[in-house]
């Protein structure tokens, strides 16, 4: 058997066992970042939300797609496992404090993948949400 073949089917088996449990299975063929965001927002329109990740793109992807008029809506981030500590973003209030043209100008970084880039002039997107 191939690697590719047994990755694909232990996502079928994962998906499969995900599905029988009651959670939603998307599988995005590309970058999964906006599928994710999509969905948190979609779930947040029943109930308040907190997606867990370590990417600052899918922040960034969040303060673009929520709307007001949805459940409360956090972002955690785990990106700092080893002290336990994990910073909790409430994004209608991040968003309303950072106001629709930053948040635009931060998805054009995250699509413009510019992480490095901007790290290079000591502008990174997360110095943008530190305490």
């Amino acid at each position: 058997m191939s690697r590719e073949k047994n990755k694909s089917d232990m996502i079928a088996l994962i998906s499969t066992e995900l599905t029988k449990r009651g959670c939603r299975d998307i599988q995005s063929p590309g970058d999964a970042d906006v599928d994710i965001v999509k969905t948190t927002v979609e779930r947040s329109g029943y109930c308040s939300t907190t997606l867990v990740g370590e990417d600052t793109d899918l922040l960034i992807l969040l303060l673009h797609y929520s709307r007001t008029d949805n459940e409360i809506i956090y972002f955690r981030s785990d990106a700092n496992k080893q002290s336990k500590e994990h910073r909790v973003y409430k994004i209608t209030l991040l968003k309303e404090t950072l106001g629709d043209d930053v948040c635009n100008e931060l998805l054009f970084e995250a699509y413009s993948g510019c992480d490095s880039t901007s790290r290079i002039f000591g502008i990174g997107k997360k110095s943008a949400f530190r305490n």
